[in-house]
């Protein structure tokens, strides 16, 4: 293709559009937040952010030409800041979807499902769920005489972002962040780094320098594939969406395993074909786990045990935004369920199974309860009680090594499910970020199928790479 300047004129105005936005290339996704002086919010998403200088830091953008209202640009000149907020890939179809053309009153953060985060004395919120914050203080605004567009500049006044992000010399991984990149008006990718290069001068060469981050790879896939089939497996908390769906993939997949499933209510379980045996079980009464236990066939070596349970909220209690809402009732269901029932199963299974045979245990985690991946605080009780479970797995991870028993305990991560425990908090998810629960177990299976006993005591995902806790 070969195109003059009569032939890009003489393109459909639509085509033409797309197609000269793709010529400059990849550009960094950035939402902006602005308020007016009201306090009602406005986020939308451009392409255009570029660096100005290091000192005085500055950064600009493009906006289109004020011929009509345009409430970013309104808001960043009534109340002089604004906040940049890179995408990701969990957020790029939500962050998309705030170009629509929503009516004035409509906030595009309820209207795609972000959420608003404020700093004390700075008038413009931050997008809570993106990685990288920074805010901005208006400097100038040059309006281009060629077509009108709008030259902002705004100087940085703040910059929120994991430390891990940021090397020695100061390179920021925006890879590493997840930040993605736009092309043309509708299209998003996610980078891949081919090498940091050194100062360019003109008697030496350029090299390659030693700081880029290192790729994490999943232990389903850099493993080799291995010929374990579990004859019999354990799956506690199997009447919930996912301990039900475990059950049925194991079926499925191993049809000649003994399945045990334990459940509060035994007459909530489906309907399983093959062996299965039901014992029922209470997560918060140490007698009723003791008398679960005990009930186990003593003729059956465990292979595999898969501890589903979970709580985060019921028809009384609601996941606490604020540490106000914080009570002790609250705290003490939430620890029980989710930290201490499962801990005090693993012990009393242990203290009675075979020392000498391996088992596997995959315990429900989130990856909420991470104290160094938080940093959208809230939700304290299941948080908090998460963060206890993932301690108790490291400890026992520890005992068992020390001990010599071949036992690999680990977190397990299920990604966003489409069950009870989500439903309240699955507004403005698209499908892609919403698994079944059939999706969610299989992988989880390909997860226990790549453990290994090197990797007792971490915290994996449903995709099979690891966490910090």
């Amino acid at each position: 293709m070969k195109l003059l300047k009569d032939d890009i004129g003489a393109l459909d105005k639509s085509q033409r559009v797309l197609f000269i936005n793709s010529l400059s290339g990849f550009k960094s996704a950035n939402l902006v937040g602005t308020a007016d002086k009201q306090g009602n919010t406005n986020l939308a998403i451009v392409s255009s952010v570029v660096h100005i200088g290091a000192n005085p830091p500055l950064l600009a953008m493009v906006m289109r030409p004020h011929t009509v209202p345009r409430g970013t640009l309104e808001n960043i000149l009534q109340t002089g800041v604004y906040t940049l907020n890179h995408v990701h890939a969990d957020i790029y179809q939500q962050a998309h979807q705030t170009s629509a053309r929503y009516p004035e009153e409509v906030s595009e953060f309820d209207a795609v499902g972000l959420h608003e985060q404020w700093l004390t004395d700075f008038k413009a919120p931050f997008v809570q769920e993106s990685i990288i914050k920074i805010g901005m203080q208006f400097r100038e605004q040059h309006t281009l005489e060629i077509n009108g567009t709008e030259f902002i500049i705004g100087e940085i006044v703040s910059i929120e972002m994991p430390d891990d992000l940021v090397a020695e010399d100061g390179f920021v991984s925006l890879e590493k962040a997840g930040t993605v990149a736009v092309s043309s008006l509708d299209t998003y990718h996610s980078t891949q780094t081919l090498g940091s290069l050194s100062y360019a001068k003109p008697e030496t060469h350029s090299t390659l320098l030693p700081r880029n981050p290192i790729q994490q790879r999943s232990i389903v896939e850099s493993r080799e594939t291995q010929n374990e089939i579990p004859n019999c497996v354990l799956v506690v908390a199997a009447s919930g969406g996912i301990g039900q769906a475990f059950c049925a993939q194991i079926r499925a997949q191993y049809p000649n395993a003994t399945i045990i499933r334990m459940a509060r209510n035994l007459r909530s379980l489906a309907l399983l074909e093959g062996d299965v045996i039901d014992i029922e079980i209470d997560l918060s009464d140490d007698d009723n786990i003791n008398a679960a236990i005990d009930a186990l066939p003593k003729n059956i070596t465990i292979d595999w045990t898969f501890i589903a349970s979970g709580w985060l909220h019921d028809e009384t209690a609601k996941p606490e935004k604020t540490h106000r809402s914080l009570s002790r009732k609250h705290l003490m269901h939430s620890y029980n369920i989710n930290a201490i029932g499962p801990a005090l199963l693993v012990s009393k299974l242990l203290s009675s199974i075979d020392k000498k045979h391996p088992i596997k245990i995959g315990i429900l985690s989130a990856r909420v309860g991470s104290v160094s991946d938080n940093r959208l605080g809230g939700w304290h009780s299941y948080r908090a009680s998460k963060s206890a479970l993932h301690m108790l797995i490291k400890n026992i991870a520890i005992e068992s090594k020390n001990a010599r028993r071949p036992i690999t305990i680990v977190g397990l991560q299920p990604g966003t499910t489409d069950t009870d425990l989500s439903a309240p908090f699955q507004k403005g998810l698209t499908d892609a970020q919403l698994q079944t629960p059939e999706f969610t177990a299989s992988h989880l299976i390909q997860v226990m199928h790549a453990l290994e006993l090197e990797d007792s005591g971490k915290l994996f995902d449903f995709e099979g790479l690891s966490f910090e806790p």
